[in-house]
């Protein structure tokens, strides 16, 4: 199915009883919470946006027409969400042949996520696709409009749950490396915590880095042990500058390092791997694991998160902590006699050198592999 043939319906009609404002026009990050749901389907590709409205549509209309939205008005709203969903269902053109549901209080739903559903759609156009996040479904679903029928019909008992009871064997979950297909904002509370969580969007956490590596790319557990001791000596040297005054994002050095050997395997997997991180809506990641292989190293006092990343790879053999010469001195007996890999090489191993010399500079470490392999403070 072309992607010209998806539509997002947004349910933004309903009154926010429970957060006690209206919270489609929210601030979140200096964008209301509907600009942010319109964004992330435009960014994907979604041109035909659709956005149910009822309570409070005066102030809500307004905005919508500034952004080129379509507006459905549901005079019901009342009669709960479903009714939206409804009124939506009836306005889409029969040359749509699948729509995106999402309420507009779930606003944090990366791009990525969005193209990964609309390209399953292509082979998948009878279903119903659902993300799953470790498990647990969320939003949006894409729903073929071959059920518009049935959803108009439908007496409206247990809402789109009711609807997806009907047609469970037409259900496809589709994983995604997504935790914010969960986050919903119904209270205070919730909105609090979306706009801290909005300052890290960048940033996969643990939990998503483990879906990339285990259930979007399969990648094999030896690669996955190797970027967990990769992380553990990032983390620790991370937490050595801190105790000396030099802090440096602890989450997004964790998150490169376990995604920095993504594409191991691949051609120049450095960059295919960054690539890839890049393209979920991880920027921040894949700008260091882009360097991780080789890098030009800074002259300042101070260790960029990158150089971590690029001596903790170093200092890993496999899933256990090596030195510098152990790691090297195994690569020219595999690799050295060809001239320009062993070049190669030696490069590496003068950066890594220099890198750990700034950070035993800035923590004035005397012996920084002997406090390494021990795992004890500098």
């Amino acid at each position: 199915m072309e992607k010209h043939s998806i539509a997002a319906v947004i349910l933004a009609a309903g009154c926010s009883q429970r957060m006690g404002q209206f919270k489609p026009l929210l601030d979140l990050g200096g964008r209301t919470v509907i600009e942010h749901v319109i964004a992330s389907f435009r960014g994907a590709g979604i041109s035909d946006v659709r956005v149910v409205v009822g309570y409070s549509r005066e102030k809500l209309i307004p905005l919508l027409q500034r952004l080129n939205a379509s507006i459905v008005v549901n005079d019901h709203y009342a009669n709960g969400m479903f009714s939206s969903v409804q009124a939506a269902v009836r306005c889409l053109e029969p040359s749509t042949g699948a729509f995106f549901l999402m309420p507009a209080d779930v606003p944090l739903v990366r791009e990525a996520t969005v193209k990964c559903l609309a390209a399953a759609c292509d082979h998948n156009y009878e279903k119903i696709l659902v993300p799953t996040f470790r498990g647990k479904r969320g939003h949006p679903p894409l729903i073929a409009t071959s059920l518009a029928g049935d959803i108009i019909d439908y007496s409206g008992e247990g809402g789109l749950a009711g609807i997806f009871n009907l047609h469970s064997g037409d259900i496809l979950t589709v994983p995604v490396p997504d935790g914010n297909i969960l986050l919903d904002m119904d209270t205070p509370g919730d909105y609090a915590y979306l706009k801290r969580k909005l300052l890290r969007l960048d940033v996969p956490t643990a939990d998503e880095c483990e879906v990339i590596l285990r259930d979007i790319y399969a990648v094999p557990d030896a690669v996955i042990d190797h970027s967990r001791a990769v992380a553990g000596i990032a983390l620790w040297i991370c937490d050595e500058m801190d105790r000396h005054g030099f802090s440096l994002d602890r989450e997004l050095l964790l998150s490169a390092a376990l995604l920095h050997d993504l594409a191991k395997g691949r051609a120049a997997h450095a960059a295919e791997s960054a690539r890839i991180v890049r393209e979920l809506g991880y920027g921040g990641a894949a700008a260091l694991i882009e360097t991780h292989m080789d890098i030009i190293p800074g002259t300042g006092r101070e260790v960029s998160s990158a150089e971590v990343i690029y001596l903790a790879d170093k200092l890993a053999g496999g899933d256990r902590r090596v030195t510098l010469a152990e790691r090297f001195d195994r690569a020219m007996k595999r690799f050295g006699d060809d001239p320009e890999t062993a070049g190669k090489i030696k490069v590496r191993y003068e950066n890594a050198v220099g890198i750990m010399a700034r950070i035993e500079a800035m923590t004035g470490a005397l012996d920084f592999s002997s406090h390494l392999m021990a795992g004890a403070p500098l």
